[in-house]
């Protein structure tokens, strides 16, 4: 008996296996988040320009999710101005699940963009940023990046920092010895899994 691969929409039309087996076929790929985008799923969260005035560790940006879905963040990046007094390398980390800290109780809220411009969804979220000297005090560093100098973009692509409903990451940067004056924007792409 002969089986066939058919067109399920009702033309007949049969797939082609050509003489190595291989079965021939057309598709598109899109990234996860391209999908939810078109969802209007997939959101930016940017810290805006801070001024770091010292060399300490500073907690810049707080994210916890308070939806009903997990969310996957896709990218992290980090614009540096030049550095002032500071030369080098400076330290970013982010941290999963942290709770105390003056970032937290005392950082200001923040929206989240949606990348869809058509869509008027909303992000269920709690978004803190921070200034120099705000600090989050627990939680544990998942990533550290050693930035080789001030004055750069940095775009870190994951597609693998997993947000389930109820928990948290927050962002700190630590400038380089001797700095006085550098400005920094530090932010992140998601969007929520929703099938």
């Amino acid at each position: 008996m002969t089986e066939f691969i058919k067109d399920g929409t009702g033309t007949g039309q049969r797939a082609k296996v050509d003489g190595k087996n291989r079965l021939h076929s057309f598709s598109t790929i899109e990234t996860g988040g391209t999908e939810a985008a078109t969802e209007g799923d997939l959101y930016n969260i940017n810290s805006g320009t801070i001024n770091l005035s010292t060399s300490n560790k500073s907690a810049l940006l707080y994210i916890k999710n308070t939806d009903t879905v997990s969310w996957v963040v896709n990218r992290v990046f980090y614009n540096a101005g030049v550095s002032t007094g500071g030369a080098g390398e400076f330290l970013a980390e982010v941290a999963a699940n942290p709770t105390l800290g003056t970032l937290i109780s005392a950082g200001v809220d923040l929206p989240a963009f949606n990348l869809n411009f058509g869509s008027s969804k909303q992000l269920s979220a709690d978004l803190k940023v921070g200034a120099e000297g705000s600090t989050v005090t627990d939680g544990v560093v998942r990533v550290g990046t050693i930035i080789p100098t001030s004055g750069t973009r940095v775009l870190i692509s994951f597609d693998s920092i997993i947000l389930e409903s109820g928990s948290s990451l927050a962002v700190t940067i630590t400038p380089q010895t001797g700095n006085t004056s550098m400005n920094i924007q530090v932010g992140l792409n998601l969007y929520r899994v929703t099938d």
